[in-house]
C-alpha cells in the first residue's frame, strides 16, 4: 500500500446537466370562459381543488413558474391523484370536452383517469364511474394540447360527482411532467387532437 503513486488534477463538484425543461409557457386557451369549469390555469377562474397530490400518489408535485405562468409539475412521476371531493365534487354533465396541456421530455405514455364518486359522493360507494385515456409516445419537449371528447370516455357514464383525475406515466416513476389548462369544456373554441 506504500508504493503507490497517484496523481489528481481538475478536481471539482457541479451540478451537472440540468434535465430539460420547457422554455414557454403553454398556449393560453381559447375557449369562452363561461364555457369552461376550470380546475388549473391563469386564464380561467379555478374552482377549488382539495389537493394537487393525494398520500397515496407516488410522485413530487411542484408548482413552478414558466414565462410568468403558474405551471404544475410532476417530477418521478409514477401516478398521482388529484382530488375535489365533498363540497368540491365537479358537475360536468354539460361539459364535452377534458382539457390540458402537458409537456415532458422523456414520458413514453401519459394517462389521465377520471373518476365520478356517484351520488353517494364516497369512493367504492357502488356507484364510481371511471374511465382511463391513454396518450401513447407524446411529441417530446413541446407542449401538448389535448382536447378529449368526454363521450369517448365510455366507463364514466356519470359527470355530476367528478372527485378524482388520475395521472400517471411510463417509464414508472423515471419521468417529468409538466401540466397546464387543465379544465373541462363544453363547444367553442376546444381543439381535438
Amino acid at each position: 500500500t506504500t508504493e503507490n503513486v497517484v496523481y489528481f488534477d481538475n478536481i471539482t463538484f457541479g451540478a451537472g446537466t440540468p434535465p430539460p425543461s420547457p422554455l414557454t409557457a403553454a398556449p393560453t386557451p381559447t375557449v369562452p370562459a363561461a364555457n369552461v369549469i376550470s380546475l388549473f390555469s391563469d386564464a380561467y377562474t379555478n374552482v377549488t381543488v382539495n389537493t394537487w397530490r393525494t398520500d397515496w400518489s407516488n410522485a413530487v408535485f411542484a408548482e413552478v413558474d414558466i414565462q410568468g405562468n403558474k405551471t404544475i409539475k410532476y417530477s418521478a412521476l409514477d401516478v398521482v391523484g388529484v382530488e375535489t371531493v365533498g363540497a368540491n365534487q365537479i358537475n360536468a354533465t354539460d361539459m364535452m370536452y377534458v382539457h390540458f396541456d402537458m409537456w415532458s421530455a422523456d414520458a413514453t405514455t401519459f394517462r389521465i383517469k377520471i373518476v365520478d364518486f356517484g351520488a353517494d359522493g364516497a369512493y367504492g360507494g357502488g356507484d364510481d364511474k371511471e374511465h382511463e385515456y391513454v396518450i401513447t409516445d407524446p411529441a417530446k419537449e413541446t407542449w401538448n394540447s389535448k382536447a378529449i371528447l368526454l363521450s369517448d370516455l365510455t366507463g364514466l357514464t356519470t359527470r355530476a360527482h367528478i372527485s378524482q383525475i388520475i395521472f400517471s406515466a411510463l417509464p414508472t416513476g423515471k419521468n417529468t411532467v409538466y401540466l397546464d389548462n387543465i379544465f373541462f369544456s363544453k363547444g367553442g373554441g376546444a381543439s381535438v387532437n
